[in-house]
């Protein structure tokens, strides 16, 4: 549990509202790489809404399981819609999800009929931990720093491509600093990160899409890999839960 929450933080930490660590500077007619950091760095950490698509692929042994997630996410309302393709050997399993941070709902499709699941309050209380702290903060603003010093900037008709990679090493430490783990010399020895690559593609001063690349392994048994895209910022403002969704009964075995 302790390795899927670690990677599932470092992809989250990208989605969450930082605080706006940077501001937006005065664009000349070509983007320095300096300035394309600060633009990314500001649409990934105010994002009103998006489009993501995750593939994860799990290896435990001989065992493998890849999952596909598709979702939208608008900040602004607390509001995702994820659709999930899980395959595992022979076996493939699809579900669709709702989640309502205001109402504190995960809503999940059973049989054809919606019903839903009231979210811990503990969970509410650690993404709102999180998504406010001093330690994302400063978790975000070395992750950028780090971008900024590997980067390759390109330029084509005023669209620009911005390629490089984070230390896995860094990535790992940073992270497990910013989850609060007092005894980090053990944890480094069996979590293992691979550099994290990334694509940025900017266009008229903002960011149109984005490309994750990461490897990870614990314990050297269980071996994962993520690749992770963004794309429409913006586009997913009016999103609203369906009325079969918000209109859906509890989960009568909870």
């Amino acid at each position: 549990m302790k390795f899927k929450k670690l990677i599932s933080t470092v992809l989250l930490s990208a989605a969450l509202v930082g605080g706006g660590l940077f501001h937006a500077q005065s664009v000349e007619a070509a983007l320095s790489k300096k300035q394309a950091i600060a633009v990314i760095a500001k649409d990934e950490q105010n994002p009103t809404s998006l489009q993501m698509e995750q593939t994860t692929t799990t290896k435990y042994r001989k065992k493998t399981t890849t999952t596909t997630e598709q979702s939208v996410f608008n900040s602004q309302k607390g509001l995702f819609h994820i659709i999930s393709t899980t395959k595992t050997g022979k076996k493939t399993e699809t579900t669709e999800q709702w989640v309502d941070l205001d109402s504190k709902r995960l809503y999940s499709k059973q049989k054809g009929q919606w019903q839903y699941d009231t979210l811990p309050d503990f969970l509410i209380t650690e993404l709102n931990k999180l998504k406010n702290s001093k330690a994302l903060k400063k978790y975000n603003k070395g992750i950028y720093q780090e971008m900024g010093k590997n980067a390759k900037i390109t330029n084509n008709n005023e669209t620009y491509t911005v390629k490089g990679k984070v230390s896995g090493k860094k990535l790992l430490r940073s992270t497990l600093g910013m989850l609060g783990q007092a005894n980090t010399k053990s944890l480094l020895k069996s979590f293992k990160f691979s550099n994290c690559k990334f694509v940025y593609t900017i266009k008229d001063q903002k960011v149109v899409s984005t490309y994750v690349s990461l490897k990870a392994s614990f314990a050297k048994t269980i071996h994962v890999r993520v690749k992770q895209s963004k794309s429409n910022f913006g586009d997913f403002n009016d999103l609203q839960l369906p009325d079969e969704v918000k209109n859906a009964p509890a989960n009568p075995l909870k």
